[in-house]
């Protein structure tokens, strides 16, 4: 298999290593790169519009964190379900024709939710059953929109990708959230159900112009395409892998908690949550994007592993400050938008390595695989702590999230593998 994830992988032979920054310019010129980017920016404002919309709905109809865990739980919990998928995506000869099929079922998912939202007869079975739905088809186009970079850049422009990517993301990610924000201030929880409906079909029109081809794996029964996809965990070879994967499981049950925490400071220490909840997570939205914009333009191919390291022991630091800042608008947005800075620079580095690694006939299994491991225990940490959440006071909560993620960075460096990453 190509790219030895043992070792740093690096080009084929007689190819010359490119480690410069930027590489901006030139995937401007790439129409089925600015293409891929226009599709993934209507349908991650919307995913964005729909996640504060549903958090805050769910957070309401019991005035604690359980029914927003069970959300979070539902939606991890299916997340974790993409390796079971991912055979088929690798498959697809092209993946455009997965966005075109789910988007637009989505979309008449998310507007069935805003009709009963809209009468209100909104129960908390059919929320967790549209949950449940609108996560199942989201597994296929995140494992698309995974892929596709490899498929229209070339590898030595991964970062560069991902960083215009954020950049791109930035408007429609502040629009989502804050629109979202808004929309739950003005409107209700069925503005973002609409308005992720409307979104998600832009998404899948954005995508007809696209061609996503690859040549599929000659597998002829999907139970030899699922194994084919775990061979890189198996074996002595393979042992570096499975310690990733066990860091990954530690950092993941602790990275789910800050969306907690978000909606719990909203709520429990200002006295107008809907207003609030808009900026906190507008803030952390626009911290995410330019930690993307950040690590992009410097394109750490060789430094991956310092990223997976100090990214979760700054983010630890900065979440005990969420302890004694008990007030202030901008001194929390601050703190959530370092926050989202730092995950989504560790998120960018981790995901464009494997990009870079391993061969595109077996990406959509090997991105899927590796966030099982995360999206297990994201999927516990989301539970455990909402289930906690009415006995346990929210100080105690925040301080055992920063303590688990200086532990995973801890942890990052404790395994040389992790700390060596690079392609």
């Amino acid at each position: 298999m190509a790219g030895d994830p043992s070792s740093p992988a690096g080009d084929s032979a007689g190819e010359a290593i490119e480690l410069e920054r930027g590489g901006w310019r030139e995937l401007f010129h790439n129409r089925r790169f600015l293409l891929l980017n226009l599709s993934g920016a209507l349908s991650g404002a919307g995913y964005a519009v729909y996640s504060v919309s549903v958090l805050f709905l769910a957070y309401g109809i019991t005035g604690n964190l359980l029914i927003s865990g069970l959300v979070l739980f539902i939606e991890y919990g299916v997340y974790t379900l993409t390796f079971l998928i991912a055979p088929l995506v690798d498959r697809a000869p092209d993946k455009r024709t997965i966005l075109l099929v789910c988007f637009p079922i989505q979309a008449a998912v998310s507007g069935l939710l805003a009709v009963e939202l809209a009468h209100g007869t909104l129960s908390v079975p059919f929320l967790l059953a549209a949950v449940l739905a609108l996560a199942l088809l989201w597994d296929f186009a995140w494992a698309v929109y995974m892929i596709a970079p490899r498929l229209v850049v070339e590898k030595r422009l991964l970062f560069a990708a991902d960083g215009i990517s954020s950049a791109i993301g930035v408007g429609t990610q502040i629009g989502g959230y804050a629109g979202g924000g808004a929309l739950v201030y003005f409107i209700g929880a069925e503005g973002g159900a609409t308005a992720y409906a409307v979104l998600l079909l832009g998404a899948a029109v954005a995508a007809i112009p696209l061609s996503l081809r690859t040549e599929a794996a000659a597998v002829s029964r999907f139970g030899e395409a699922f194994r084919e996809g775990w061979n890189a965990f198996r074996g002595k070879a393979g042992r570096a892998l499975r310690q990733f994967a066990g860091v990954e499981v530690l950092y993941g049950f602790f990275a789910a908690l800050p969306p907690l925490f978000l909606t719990a400071i909203a709520y429990e220490r200002f006295t107008d949550p809907a207003a609030v909840y808009g900026v906190l997570v507008t803030a952390y939205a626009v911290g995410g994007s330019a930690g993307g914009i950040v690590v992009g333009h410097l394109n750490p191919r060789r430094s991956v592993g310092v990223l997976l390291v100090t990214m979760p022991l700054a983010a630890g630091l900065v979440t005990l400050l969420l302890i004694p800042v008990t007030v202030g608008t901008v001194a929390v947005a601050g703190i959530f938008a370092a926050l989202g800075a730092l995950f989504a620079a560790r998120y960018d580095a981790k995901y464009t390595w494997v990009r870079g690694t391993f061969p595109p006939e077996t990406l959509g299994r090997m991105v899927s695989n590796i966030y099982l491991f995360t999206g297990l225990s994201q999927t516990a940490g989301a539970l455990i702590v909402g289930t906690l959440s009415p006995s346990v006071g929210l100080d105690s909560l925040i301080l055992l999230g920063a303590v688990g993620l200086l532990l995973a960075g801890a942890a990052a460096f404790a395994v040389p593998f992790i700390r060596r990453l690079s392609f």
